[in-house]
């Protein structure tokens, strides 16, 4: 239990919980854990949504797979981060995509019941949750607005400008790799490096393998509404 509390502990639900109280909520709850080897499905696509997954080890995908065997990342989730919650108390339950385990990983699993149960018992847990969900939305209107835009040279400065923003700093280190940044916005891996070197020799940018320099904000902007 010890161990379980210590993974939750910096877990996106569970944020702000004093730990004696997770002891006492812990004790009182049915949970699964569960372990998954690298590139497992842990869902199919169109399967149903019975649980959220607290993450509290490893990263994984929701990846659409297409026929062709090409896919594109919708959402990258590692360990304190949650999954399922926006399907579980919707009337299509259905997962939209697969979900993979991009490493060795283990996930805690609790049913809409025991959600409930959670909720009656200690309010910030009713609060984190309805954050889960708003900032979902917020992602989900991110990829809307990407996808909208119409070139890819258009997708890779939104893309610029979102961590921009996100971290109010003109160098911006790279979280991702570079093929998981353009599976994320939705173009092919030698598309977003050209136009890395397009704008970099136009002077709007500098780069290197975890980092992008922005040289003109100004420019950038621009090239979102031409």
């Amino acid at each position: 239990m010890e161990e379980i509390i210590k993974k939750l502990e910096k877990n996106e639900l569970f944020n702000n919980v004093d730990k004696t109280k997770m002891l006492k909520i812990l004790g009182n709850l049915k949970y699964s854990i569960v372990s998954y080897k690298k590139g497992e499905v842990i869902f199919q696509e169109e399967e149903i949504c019975s649980a959220i997954g607290l993450i509290i080890d490893g990263t994984i995908n929701i990846e659409r797979i297409y026929p062709n065997g090409k896919s594109i990342v919708m959402s990258k989730f590692k360990d304190g981060d949650v999954f399922g919650e926006a399907l579980l108390f919707s009337k299509v339950n259905k997962y939209p995509a697969t979900v993979i385990a991009l490493s060795d990983c283990k996930v805690l699993y609790l049913t809409k019941n025991e959600i409930i149960k959670l909720f009656s018992v200690e309010n910030k847990l009713m609060e984190n949750f309805m954050m889960l969900l708003s900032e979902k939305i917020i992602i989900l209107n991110n990829k809307i607005r990407s996808i909208s835009l119409k070139s890819v040279r258009q997708k890779v400065v939104d893309y610029i400008l979102c961590e921009y923003m996100n971290e109010k700093n003109e160098e911006i280190k790279l979280k991702y790799s570079k093929e998981e940044i353009a599976n994320d916005i939705g173009i092919p891996r030698p598309s977003l490096s050209r136009e890395l070197i397009k704008l970099r020799d136009e002077g709007l940018i500098n780069f290197s393998r975890n980092k992008i320099t922005i040289l003109n904000i100004e420019e950038l902007e621009d090239i979102l509404f031409n």
